[in-house]
């Protein structure tokens, strides 16, 4: 577990699990509802990664839950090896609150007394929609509804997720779509978010999983402390084509955070480095977080949960050899397309240091 500090008693606890099958991840669910009673905390929100067993453990063990639910299946559930696991943010010292559309996509808000929080996480809409253009424009419209609903405007947003099956037959019109209707939102002018891109399958067979943390803060006209970071080994993603910022920091009096996008082995000028050779762009990949972090003083120990995700469930062998060597990093890991297809593998994260 790792605890973030907001302001007064209200805290984040970010709980990272790996499992290798339904039974042991029953068995870890199970021993997360112990810790969450001993830190009288509430889930705000979960993501699940790997086959269906997966998601079935968590329904057995909160067969009730409202909270948001990210499902992301691997590229092939026969897969050997299993690449299975789950994120798990919870909150105490504060009321966490819930919604749902009618839809049937959630949110969850919770405060800090001087900031507001807002996170959701499986927005799809109808698979029926195939059009790429237009089931982007659908799923960015759920997503701004769910934010309205919850009291939140869209340029409240500080990090999204979008899991998009099939990611490279389509990949262009979705980023032409989300930049069309970011500037819409006037997104360029206010905050541009971290966010990740991922190529994945979700149990609805819709295009799009999406997901996003929001902030504001409580008093009208104040200013978030959230701002942008550059990625000092790389360009920015806008210079080729991409709407999102490499990292976002969200500060508190208690605390600063960092969303760090899935960040890859891109060299400076946007091209792919160490193209077929895994072990360099795992390297290269965390040489790009390490230094991202370094540049607001923070480094691997502060990571408070990450996601790796490997082009081939063999290449996860390549993470866990850097892994032995620099020292663990809670994570977990996932089968899944990275947006090039001469990308293996990619990192995103979040690190926090209380103060």
């Amino acid at each position: 577990m790792h605890k973030t500090l907001l302001n007064g008693n209200t805290s984040e606890l970010h709980f990272t699990i790996n499992f290798k099958n339904e039974k042991e991840a029953v068995s870890k669910f199970e021993s997360l509802k112990k810790s969450l009673d001993a830190e009288c905390s509430e889930i705000a929100c979960a993501e699940i990664f790997g086959p269906r067993w997966a998601q079935n453990a968590l329904a057995i063990s909160f067969p009730n839950a409202k909270f948001p639910v990210s499902a992301i299946l691997p590229l092939d559930e026969t897969s050997k090896p299993e690449l299975a696991g789950a994120r798990v943010c919870a909150v105490s010292g504060a009321d966490v609150k819930f919604f749902e559309s009618a839809s049937g996509s959630r949110a969850s808000t919770y405060s800090d007394g001087i900031c507001d929080y807002c996170r959701s996480f499986g927005i799809c809409v109808s698979p029926s929609i195939i059009d790429p253009e237009t089931h982007t424009a659908a799923n960015i419209s759920e997503m701004k509804s769910l934010l309205l609903a919850c009291g939140f405007k869209f340029t409240d947003i500080v990090r999204t997720w979008f899991y998009n099956d099939d990611i490279l037959s389509w990949y262009d019109p979705f980023n032409r779509t989300r930049t069309r209707i970011f500037k819409e939102e006037k997104i360029f002018e206010n905050l541009l978010p971290a966010s990740t891109g991922i190529g994945a399958p979700n149990p609805s067979g819709s295009l799009i999983s999406s997901g996003f943390i929001a902030a504001k803060r409580k008093s009208e006209g104040s200013a978030r402390d959230a701002f942008p970071l550059d990625s000092p080994l790389q360009c920015g993603a806008t210079e080729y084509g991409s709407s999102f910022s490499r990292a976002v920091e969200l500060d508190t009096e208690r605390s600063r955070r960092i969303f760090v996008s899935g960040s890859a082995s891109i060299e400076p000028g946007g091209k792919t480095a160490h193209v077929g050779n895994i072990e360099a762009q795992v390297e290269l990949t965390m040489q790009v977080i390490e230094n991202i972090l370094a540049s607001r003083g923070l480094g691997f120990e502060n990571v408070s949960s990450a996601v790796s995700y490997c082009l081939r469930p063999e290449y996860y062998a390549a993470f866990e050899k850097w892994l032995k060597a620099r020292g663990n990093i809670a994570h977990v890991p996932s089968y899944s397309i990275v947006c090039r297809h001469d990308l293996l593998f990619e990192v995103e994260l979040e690190a926090s240091k209380n103060q």
